[in-house]
């Protein structure tokens, strides 16, 4: 099914666009509340978009590092910088904004307040190595924090994990580092007893608490690439998808919720990829996957601003207020991110386009300086 290029995939962008739904529908729900009980959790698992996030990622990064890196000059170069200028120039704005919305006051995530080490290490993507970083100046920005991380060991990993066994034994083994990961974390960040919920949240939003659902998304593109039939896809993938979505309404103590989502999400992928019904891949979607990164970042600034304004006092607690302050914020942030796609995301792109190019125009002009210094030696020989 998948070819050797780069071609967008319309079922991609849906998946994130169904994803960002879900985050923006978590946070929204946090303010204007549901009043029934299945609605809430309904509600509340949204969150779980960020697994999806990770399941689309790995499986975009994959079909792009197999169908570049052949032709690239330098291929782990040209990777880095395609993902810096695609995540820093948007995230570095939200620094600045959420900086301007909160200032430096004591948060959830930061409970002794933003020191100004917190700036630069985020801007450097080092908050994830900190409780109190990782997700105190940009809400969310956790998230990509994990996401830069992976990019760094993506390329080194996919020299080994060419095979679904392979990627399996990745998942095996980073199911294991997640729990050494669980078992060391609480000794190396002392908090005091009204804090260590940041500790203990800490364990699973680092890069080692994630990487089992970015296994999971290379998994997804080995899986796609074998081409196995789609009445065997559809046949074992409708028996998980029920089995996977029991288990996230009926949680198994001590199973990791975000994995059983990532699996769930795996499976989702692998049928959505297969079957692209139009109820879930159609233009709205898409669009909301092609803006998905901004809305992300800016989804929780209209809600500031709506709180601000007094917008959340304006609906009461039901189900139905719930929904439509959930549409009224994910109709603004979209209005917002239609401007911040376009002027920030896409330069941004761009830029790293660019810088590509002219290195590769650096190497060719190089290249040809010694291939005629050689040829003009060859001509004139040593005399002795």
């Amino acid at each position: 099914m998948l070819q050797p290029d780069i071609k967008k995939y319309d079922f991609i962008d849906a998946l994130r666009g169904l994803a960002i739904l879900g985050v923006v529908l978590t946070h929204s729900s946090q303010r204007v509340a549901a009043t029934n009980a299945m609605f809430q959790w309904f509600m509340s698992e949204g969150a779980r978009g960020v697994q999806l996030f990770y399941v689309a990622s790995a499986l975009t990064l994959c079909m792009s590092w197999m169908a570049r890196s052949p032709h690239d000059t330098f291929p782990i170069r040209n990777f880095f910088i395609r993902r810096f200028f695609r995540i820093a120039p948007m995230f570095y704005v939200g620094i600045l904004l959420y900086i301007f919305l909160n200032g430096f006051s004591p948060t959830y995530w930061a409970p002794n307040g933003i020191k100004w080490w917190f700036v630069p290490t985020t801007a450097a993507f080092l908050h994830g190595l900190n409780p109190e970083t990782i997700n105190s100046l940009v809400p969310g920005g956790w998230s990509i924090a994990v996401e830069m991380s992976f990019y760094l060991i993506l390329p080194f990993l996919l020299v080994y994990v060419k095979s679904i066994r392979a990627c399996l034994f990745l998942f095996i083994l980073s199911l294991l580092l997640y729990g050494l990961n669980r078992l060391i974390i609480p000794h190396m960040f002392i908090y005091p007893e009204n804090q260590q919920y940041i500790v203990s949240d800490f364990h699973s939003l680092n890069l080692f608490g994630q990487l089992p659902v970015f296994s999971l998304g290379i998994l997804c593109y080995l899986i796609l690439r074998n081409n196995y039939p789609r009445k065997q896809i559809g046949i074992v993938g409708g028996l998980l998808l029920v089995v996977f979505l029991l288990l996230l309404r009926y949680p198994v103590p001590k199973v990791p919720q975000h994995i059983i989502a990532g699996v769930l999400f795996l499976v989702f992928a692998l049928l959505l990829a297969n079957w692209p019904t139009r109820l879930l891949v159609n233009p709205i979607t898409i669009i909301l996957g092609k803006l998905s990164y901004s809305i992300y970042l800016l989804h929780y600034a209209v809600s500031i601003f709506f709180s601000r304004l007094g917008f959340d006092g304006l609906f009461g607690q039901s189900n139905l207020a719930s929904c439509l302050y959930f549409f009224c914020v994910i109709l603004g942030t979209v209005f917002v991110s239609f401007f911040s796609h376009r002027y920030i995301e896409k330069p941004g792109i761009a830029m790293g386009k660019r810088l590509i190019e002219q290195g590769v125009a650096r190497h060719s002009n190089t290249r040809g300086k010694r291939l005629a210094f050689a040829r003009q030696g060859s001509d004139h020989p040593t005399r002795f």
